[in-house]
């Protein structure tokens, strides 16, 4: 792929990702841009410190105070709820192959399945590089299991290039963990053992 035909897509993808997120806040392009109240501005931090700037999906911090949110509300509550942890198979091949935009078009597309499959109450966040995590209130094994399979079908079913496929892990609080740290090791347990 050539120099220019690169940025020309990393443009495209650009101007696809401000799009997407601004439509999906309901927020105005220009919006974006200029902050005029001091409420606008805290509202905008506030965001942007929760969010994942490439993908719109909650960050690290944001999955760690869910993960926390659903421990306490669970211990109240008697009721499980689940963590998924979801890797992208072949992320480096993916950047080799089509250049570092289009992996950043696949980890896009990838969180847009997961916010148009998830309810709004589930959490969904990039864990790290090519790695997501979806909070699932109470939710017990066996739905968790049915979610993952769910996403993993959604995926081998969609027809877009590059294909896609990822590996899932599956934690139950309590059963698997009654801590963030615990929860995240026994989901990346049963990831590496799919």
């Amino acid at each position: 792929m050539s120099q220019l035909s690169q940025n020309e897509t990393h443009r495209n993808y650009q101007k696809f990702a401000v799009r997407r997120i601004a439509k999906e806040h309901q927020i105005e392009a220009s919006s974006l841009r200029e902050d005029a109240t001091a409420q606008r501005a805290e509202d905008r931090l506030r965001y942007l410190t929760a969010t994942d700037a490439l993908t719109g999906l909650a960050n690290y911090r944001r999955l760690s105070e869910a993960v926390e949110s659903e421990i306490k509300r669970s211990e109240r509550t008697a009721r499980a709820f689940a963590v998924l942890i979801l890797d992208l198979n072949g992320m480096k091949r993916i950047n080799y192959r089509h250049g570092h935009a289009a992996g950043n078009c696949a980890l896009c597309r990838l969180a847009d399945m997961f916010r148009s499959s998830c309810r709004s109450i589930d959490t969904t966040a990039r864990f790290g590089g090519d790695e997501f995590a979806i909070v699932l209130p109470e939710t017990g094994a066996s739905e968790a299991g049915a979610v993952a399979r769910r996403l993993c079908k959604r995926l081998s079913d969609d027809r877009e290039e590059p294909r896609l496929s990822m590996r899932v892990g599956v934690a139950v609080y309590p059963e698997d963990g009654t801590t963030n740290e615990t929860l995240f090791q026994a989901a990346n347990r049963a990831l590496y053992r799919m």
